[in-house]
């Protein structure tokens, strides 16, 4: 081997860089949710046939809506043509720590919200029921408390004046009405009466100054006392709302290379909150708060739920346009500006004009002398009045105010239209700008905007965010043109929202196809995994050591290499390891092996010619060479159809594998070569020996003389039996052995709780085949869930005797999969750690119509809810809050669980503003243990229902029934949850053939190219096929044994096994393994025959007596390695191992018994005649 150095030096880096990418494992070696937990969704995008360009813009704004900032690992993509596949790991149970630590400081700010009516309304109360009130109001806020006592007692006496005042002014404007009345009868302004009244005028004038001065300073002080009590401590739901704002800071660059930064919404709010609160307790408390959010932000990667993902994307995407408000010609500007600055966009509420949120401010600046303008609220004020715009900052994000009546916008409300396409055109001066089209209705909707308001600038609104406000030079109709200045990343991301706009009716409102995985459940399979990965690895170099000594030891190091490379190649990708990826990696070693024991028989063979090891070792890799690259490259074949045709967990078996393949050519031929290389040239190393050459009798052993084209009618005989068994299996099982991937269904994966004794609590197949067989009675006809009659229940990790677990897997035709978890969940509710959705009457109402949401504005709460047979009362307090009424809830729960449904819902970032809130349960009818209808009164101290009606029903009612709605009735993901609808179990069935034909095709034409001959590639593919056919006829037997003979199946650790896309990996990791074996015999039967045009029959004899040894070497350590996967690796690989032991098995046979013979050519043999042995064709 030349350059001896280089390729060593080559070695160090490769395994140097590989180092470095896997350091620290825990951070760089990414998991699929199927070893960390996880969600994927796939919905379907209706999209005309032949639209290219629609897709992926909606990709992008999906990732836009989902994670704005870019840190979450939500993957966003399009599969196929009209379908769309999101994916989400779940939260670890770090993360989930860290978030509860950050709670934990939320705890300590005592501070609660007020405002000055709240204040008002309690210095009006009588002075014992008021002192109560001031020290609820304060709560542990000795300052506070100080402060509205004070404030108490100034208006006290101002209480005192008061009255003296209206009584001064009264007076006045008496003495007014008489003199106006004299004058009016015609009396004369000097009469004695008149004079009398104007000396009484002159003295209640002076009274009223009088009282002024004595009534003025003390509303003065007042308000200053109020106000320095309403200033009072920081509230949690004050923190939660900074930090859950964005932390993204806008930077440019001057033209004298000054940066000029716009400081990030979440920096802004939170320094206001310093300079609001200055007390060294408080700001600690804070910047602890912000250190704990801190760490846990930079370590969450995903959402707490995949309700929460769900949620996200319904009504996603609505676009609206609407004209600009301009400065001067709306009258109550000054107040909206003033309400927003004070309370943001939901404290004006006009009916004509709303505030809407800028999307991205850095599309309306030009420069960096704009982005400085911005920072100032004033100068920022006039950035915008110059533009015509009126626009205002809050909290650090900049909000525009957008008309709102029917003749200035077009949203939803004004039609069902639509924008057909937007693209990038050329605007009159050949400057690049965006082209839409509009459908029929909206190209009459918007010709009408349009034309009413030619010169005024129109808003685009997605999701009720401003993304460009373009000024109207005329009208548009049916197709329009929105141009200006724009850079191509201003042009693309308009296009996007234009191109996505009607994505509320383009997105399918419920997954069609949902898988989640619970991160326990993840764990186990991670464990299980890795644990059959370290035994394959470890039974494997045993084996290698043992057989082949000092050789067995360079494969060993070359495959912890390999390991390596794999390793880094995959970190590098950020590719994610799946259960069935790390099948590919045990089947990797396998690989690994085969590439050794080639290379070994070789040098054996060179051995016992009497060569010296350096010309074994040169002369043992050329020759197995070619066996080598032609087995890895008709697997890597498949590996290349499996990545384009199958799930992603599928695609990471493919890969995997791809990369392992790869990384086992470069191991077991670069490496162990430069080893052997260095042995026999450095070390000056002269004999190695192995334990056939050490021990004859295993070397006589493998030395068999047979004559197996004698016997290839007994071969093709048990061929013929074994597929004729499968067929039999299969027909008999029918479509029931399909899988929910392939018919479409459910499957549901359920893990109980732990019980005192720290264990999960134990079921047996029986109890719960029997509770799932009761939802379906208990159902009314015509409900989806009598398919539940039908359900199948499998044990997953059984104790010793095979029926009993905490964890159960039921699969069912019902596609459902929000009804089946909801029903499961309410079954199980006694042994599961997941809480039941509950539904009540009204629940999936909207806020705004039906919805059983009411204000209190009554101490009687049936007269507030009405509903007269309610007789109880709440607290004056409760004045203005808000009433849910939960009516025959289903199933019945406790009043805790309610309560603290409720406050977790508040915790979550989407309800950050409704922290805070004080809540109360009242159990109206059944028990606190088992309520059945219950009231919840919630009330925000800071908006009242009598104070701003339009504005607490937005801000209090709307957000609280979301709220409530979320908590209660949304579906918690059970450990694992599989669904498939109708039209993606088609698509997967469409792929499945696909994968299996594409891969057929392409091994045959590799084959006949490789070896020149159609015959050569008809032997392989045949037996191949057999191969697969006896493997699928065995999962059939195995799912027959299991429903026939429950308790031999639990002893053989069968389950009901269906036909899946882990069998279909199996399927076609059979037919690359089954190539390679058959590829070897043939390599060995072309060497053989040299120049001969034919192969005879001591040629194949001689042939496949030779490679005996590595055939069956090789099977061995791949079957043990399958065995330990199947007996340890878990049920998520069982049926994968199953397979592949099955195809293993039949392989082996195949490539010696079947695809040798099949070679042969009696006709092409002119010594076929010969043998007296010779068998009729």
């Amino acid at each position: 081997m030349r350059n001896l150095w280089l390729n060593s030096l080559i070695v160090v880096v490769l395994a140097a860089i590989a180092v470095v990418a896997v350091t620290p494992p825990q951070e760089k070696i990414r998991l699929g949710k199927d070893l960390a937990g996880g969600v994927s969704l796939t919905y379907s995008v209706d999209i005309k046939p032949g639209d290219v360009d629609t897709m992926p813009r909606v990709v992008e704004v999906i990732k836009e809506r989902l994670d704005p900032n870019g840190v979450l690992e939500i993957s966003v993509v399009a599969v196929g043509a009209d379908r769309i596949e999101i994916t989400m790991p779940l939260p670890t149970a770090r993360v989930k720590g860290l978030r509860e630590e950050f709670e934990k400081t939320l705890a300590e700010f005592g501070g609660v919200a007020l405002s000055a009516d709240e204040v008002n309304r309690a210095m009006r109360m009588e002075a014992q029921r008021r002192d109560a009130e001031l020290a609820r109001l304060a709560g542990d806020d000795r300052a506070r408390l100080d402060a509205l006592r004070r404030a108490a007692g100034i208006y006290d006496e101002l209480s005192a004046e008061r009255p003296l005042l209206d009584e001064a002014l009264r007076a006045v404007e008496q003495i007014r009405t008489l003199i106006d009345a004299d004058l009016a009868a015609g009396g004369s302004p000097d009469s004695p009466q008149v004079q009398e009244w104007q000396a009484a005028m002159m003295r209640a004038q002076q009274a009223v100054s009088v009282q002024i001065d004595k009534v003025a300073p003390l509303e003065l002080e007042y308000e200053a006392e109020r106000d320095a009590a309403l200033a009072g401590g920081l509230t949690a739901a004050e923190v939660r709302r900074a930090l859950s704002l964005s932390n993204r800071a806008e930077r440019m660059k001057s033209e004298t290379g000054r940066i000029v930064e716009l400081p990030s919404p979440r920096k802004v709010a939170l320094d206001a909150i310093r300079e609001k609160h200055t007390d060294a307790k408080t700001i600690a408390a804070l910047e602890n708060s912000i250190a704990k959010w801190n760490e846990y932000e930079a370590n969450r990667r995903t959402l707490d739920d995949p309700s929460d993902l769900i949620r996200m994307l319904r009504g996603a995407g609505v676009l609206d346009f609407r004209i600009t408000v301009a400065p001067g010609e709306y009258p109550n500007e000054l107040e909206a500006r003033n309400r927003l600055r004070i309370g943001g966009p939901a404290a004006y509420r006009s009916g004509d004009a709303k505030w809407y949120k800028i999307n991205k401010i850095r599309g309306w600046v030009q420069s960096a002398e704009d982005l400085e303008r911005l920072a100032d609220p004033e100068t920022a004020a006039a950035f915008f009045a110059e533009r015509q715009f009126i626009a205002e900052k809050f909290r650090g994000e900049f909000y525009l105010l957008c008309w709102d009546r029917r003749g200035l916008r077009l949203t939803a409300e004004e039609g069902d239209w639509a924008i057909r396409n937007a693209y990038q055109g050329q605007d009159n001066f050949g400057r690049p700008a965006i082209d839409f089209r509009m459908d029929a209705l909206g190209a009459a909707k918007l010709g009408d905007l349009t034309g009413k308001n030619i010169g005024r600038s129109m808003a685009v609104l997605l999701d009720d965010e401003v993304y460009t406000a373009p000024r109207l030079n005329g009208r548009i109709s049916d197709s329009g043109q929105i141009y200006g200045t724009f850079s191509n990343e201003e042009l693309q991301y308009v296009i996007r929202v234009l191109s996505a706009g009607a994505l509320a009716q383009r997105l399918s409102q419920e997954p069609i196809s949902q898988v989640t995985l619970g991160p326990q459940l993840g764990a186990d399979n991670l464990q299980r995994g890795l644990r059959a990965g370290v035994i394959s690895l470890i039974v494997t170099a045993g084996f290698m050591v043992v057989y082949y000594f000092g050789c067995g030891m360079v494969a060993v190091i070359a495959l912890l290499l390999n390991s390596l490379l794999l390793m880094g190649a995959m970190a590098l990708n950020h590719a994610a390891f799946t259960l069935p990826g790390i099948a590919g990696v045990i089947l990797t070693f396998g690989m690994a092996v085969d590439a050794n024991v080639l290379v070994y028989e070789r040098m054996r063979e060179e051995f016992q010619r009497g060569e010296d090891l350096r010309t074994a070792v040169r002369l043992g890799y050329e020759k197995a060479l070619s066996a080598i690259v032609d087995g890895n490259l008709t697997t890597l074949i498949v590996c290349v159809v499996l990545g384009f045709t199958g799930t992603p967990e599928i695609k990471g078996f493919a890969l995997t594998l791809g990369i392992g393949l790869v990384t086992t050519l470069f191991s077991q031929l670069f490496f162990t070569r430069l080893l052997f290389t260095l042995l026999v040239e450095k070390v000056r190393l002269r004999r190695l020996t192995m334990l056939p050459l050490a021990v004859p009798i295993v070397q006589r052993a493998f030395s068999l003389n047979i004559d197996w084209l004698k016997f290839r009618g007994l071969w093709y005989a048990v061929s013929f039996f074994f597929v004729g068994l499968g067929v039999m299996f299969v027909a008999v099982e029918g479509r029931e052995l399909l899988a929910s991937e392939f018919r479409g269904g459910t499957a549901v994966t359920i893990q109980t709780r732990r019980g005192d004794d720290g264990q999960g609590i134990r079921l047996s197949r029986a109890e719960v085949a029997e509770r799932i067989k009761r939802i379906a009675s208990q159902a009314p006809a015509g409900s989806p869930l009598v398919e539940l009659t039908h359900a199948e229940v499998s044990v997953v990790n059984p104790d010793p005797g095979g029926v009993r677990s905490d964890t159960f897997t039921i699969k069912s035709l019902l596609t459902n999969a929000e009804l089946m978890q909801s029903s499961i969940s309410a079954a199980f509710a006694d042994v599961l750690d997941v809480r039941p959705p509950l539904s009540f009457k009204g629940s999936g109402a909207a806020a705004n119509r039906g919805a059983p949401v009411f204000a209190v504005v009554s101490v009687s709460l049936g007269e507030s809810l009405d509903r007269p047979s309610i007789t109880e009362r709440v607290d004056r307090e409760y004045l203005g809050a808000l009433a849910v009424l939960l009516e025959d809830i289903h199933p019945p729960v406790s009043r805790r669980d309610i309560e603290d449904r409720i406050a977790q819902a508040r915790t979550k970032t989407e309800f950050a503003d409704t922290a805070g809130r004080a809540v109360r349960i009242l159990t109206i009818d059944g028990t606190d243990e088992a309520v059945r209808t219950a009231v919840v009164l919630v009330q925000d101290r800071g908006l009242s229902h009598f104070d701003d009606e339009p504005r607490w029903n937005e801000n209090v009612r709307d957000r609280e029934w979301a709220l409530v709605q979320a908590a209660l009735t949304e579906t918690q993901s059970l450990a694992s949850v599989q669904s498939f609808g109708s039209s993606i179990a088609a698509t997967f069935r469409a792929n499945a053939i696909t994968a299996v034909l594409i891969s057929g095709l392409l091994v045959v034409v590799y084959i006949w190219v490789r070896f020149g001959s159609f015959r050569y590639s008809a032997a392989a593919i045949a037996t191949t096929s057999h191969d697969c056919f006896v493997a699928i006829g065995m999962v059939g037997a195995a799912a027959w044994v299991y429903h026939e003979y429950p308790d031999l199946a639990a002893k053989l650790m069968i389950l009901p096994f269906k036909i899946d896309l882990n069998v279909i990996a199996a399927i076609l990791t059979i037919l690359g393994y089954s190539l390679n074996d058959t590829i070897v015999v043939m390599d060995r039967i072309r060497e053989n025959r040299g120049k001969l045009p034919y192969a005879s029959r001591e040629v194949i004899n001689a042939s496949v007596n030779q490679t005996l040894s590595r055939t069956i070497i090789t099977g061995g350590t791949t079957f043990i390695s399958c065995i330990v996967l199947y007996l340890i690796g878990g049920e998520g690989v069982r049926v994968f191992a199953y397979t592949m032991i099955v195809g293993i098995v039949v392989g082996t046979f195949s490539s010696i018994a079947v695809a040798a013979p099949l070679v042969w050519s009696r006709k092409a043999d002119p010594h076929a005649g010969d043998s007296a042995d010779r068998l009729t064709t």
